[in-house]
């Protein structure tokens, strides 16, 4: 299996999910963004990039996690078509929302099997307003997708995760006190796996 995740809009929280996936799985990470350094912080011969100079195209692999950035690349529809699953991260401001809808109907027109993130979230009722928006708008101009939404809570663990590409439950360990502090993240992440998995 591989998945992508993919947004129209930059800074929503793309590169940190992916990377989390990629070491949650195991799996390669392969980036088309030549802003990300992302590809570089990942273990040796696990994380890579496609830039738009060096790649026509983007080859279609087993066991990769494929961290699409927020700018349109034609290349990467047949990678969409192919995936198991979409990961479409959002925040909860209404710019997001709006790039969210527009991401999902290009999305919807390939790929059928669509996972919403809903990122960094702090204050719950919003959170909760916004997948119920969104679930109504999907029911009812998206009828024939198969879509989950999931929160992931804002933490700090989960940004700085970025810097070492390690995954959350690998970097608690077995260590009653870290596992404590990450239990949020790990809780997220693990709701990721199983709607992966599904």
């Amino acid at each position: 299996m591989s998945y992508v995740v993919y947004s129209i809009k930059g800074g929503v929280g793309k590169t940190t999910l992916s990377v989390q996936v990629s070491q949650m799985l195991n799996y390669t990470y392969v980036t088309n963004d030549s802003h990300s350094s992302a590809h570089n912080l990942m273990p040796e011969e696990k994380g890579f990039l496609v830039s738009t100079e060096d790649y026509d195209e983007i080859p279609f692999d087993e066991n990769v996690v494929y961290d699409f950035g927020g700018f349109k690349d034609s290349r990467i529809n047949d990678i969409i078509k192919q995936a198991s699953k979409i990961i479409i991260p959002t925040l909860t401001s209404i710019v997001d929302v709006q790039a969210t809808i527009a991401t999902l109907k290009d999305v919807s027109e390939i790929n059928k099997d669509i996972i919403i993130v809903i990122n960094r979230t702090k204050n719950n009722n919003k959170a909760i307003e916004l997948k119920e928006y969104l679930e109504e708008e999907i029911k009812k101009s998206y009828k024939d997708i198969n879509f989950t939404i999931l929160f992931v809570r804002d933490s700090s663990v989960l940004e700085d995760s970025l810097f070492d590409c390690e995954a959350i439950e690998n970097k608690a360990g077995t260590n009653r006190f870290k596992r404590h502090i990450y239990r949020n993240a790990i809780e997220d992440m693990n709701n990721i796996k199983k709607a992966l998995k599904d």
